[in-house]
C-alpha cells in the first residue's frame, strides 16, 4: 500500500511540473485575454467553449492549493490579462489546512497581483460548496476573502449562494461526486459570471 501511495505522490507531482512548465513555455509577454486561475474546478473547464467570443487562458491546475498559486504567478505578470478570474481553497480545506493560513496565502497572492495589475481586473471567486461537512469551514473562509477582496479593492464573486443546495452541499445535479462540476455545473458557473468576463455587468455590488 504504501509503494502505491508513494507512486501516486510521484505521478501527481511528475503532472503538476509538466502543468506548471506548460504553462510557462506557451505565455508570451502581453497576450492578454480573460485568465481562469486555480484548481481542478478551473483546470476541466472549457472556457474556450463556455466564452467562444473572447481570448481565454486556462491556468488552472489540478490538485493545486493557494500555496501552490501563489508559487505561480510570474506568468500572469507576462501575461497581462484584461481579467484575472481566481478560485482557490478547496484543497487547502480537504487537506486540513488552517482557514487563517490559507486566508493569508491569498491575501499575499492578490497583494503580489495588485501591484502589477489593475485591481479592477482581479475577481477573486467564493469557493463553491461541496459535500455538506465543509460547509462552516467554507462559508468561513469565504468570509475572509470577502474581507481581502474588500481590503485590496478589488471584486468578490460569491458562487457559495449561486451553488448551494440549501444545506449548504453542492446542489446535486451540477455534480458527480459531490466537488467537481458536470456540464450542468459548468454552465451554471458561466451563468454567474459571463456579464463579468464578457464585461456586460459592472463589478458594483460584488463586494457586497
Amino acid at each position: 500500500m504504501r509503494w502505491k501511495i508513494a507512486l501516486s505522490k510521484l505521478i501527481l507531482n511528475g503532472l503538476w511540473v509538466s502543468s506548471r512548465t506548460l504553462i510557462e513555455a506557451t505565455v508570451t509577454p502581453g497576450m492578454g485575454g480573460v485568465i481562469f486561475f486555480g484548481d481542478s474546478i478551473t483546470h476541466w473547464g472549457r472556457w474556450e467553449l463556455l466564452f467562444p467570443t473572447i481570448s481565454t487562458r486556462n491556468f488552472g491546475i489540478s490538485g493545486e492549493r493557494t500555496d501552490q498559486l501563489l508559487a505561480r504567478l510570474e506568468p500572469i505578470f507576462t501575461c497581462r490579462p484584461e481579467k484575472l478570474f481566481i478560485l482557490i481553497g478547496t484543497n487547502d480545506l480537504g487537506l486540513g489546512i488552517s482557514i487563517e493560513q490559507t486566508a493569508a496565502n491569498v491575501d499575499l497572492m492578490i497583494s503580489r497581483l495588485c501591484e502589477q495589475l489593475p485591481p479592477e481586473s482581479i475577481f477573486l471567486q467564493a469557493v463553491m460548496p461541496r459535500a455538506r461537512k465543509f460547509s462552516t469551514r467554507i462559508k468561513a473562509l469565504n468570509a475572509r476573502y470577502r474581507e481581502i477582496a474588500l481590503q485590496h479593492a478589488i471584486a468578490y464573486v460569491d458562487l457559495f449562494a449561486h451553488f448551494d443546495d440549501g444545506t449548504g452541499q453542492l446542489i446535486s445535479r451540477y455534480t458527480e461526486d459531490h466537488l467537481h462540476l458536470n456540464g450542468a455545473g459548468y454552465l451554471a458557473w458561466r451563468e454567474r459570471i459571463g456579464p463579468l468576463v464578457l464585461g456586460t455587468s459592472s463589478v458594483t455590488g460584488e463586494n457586497g
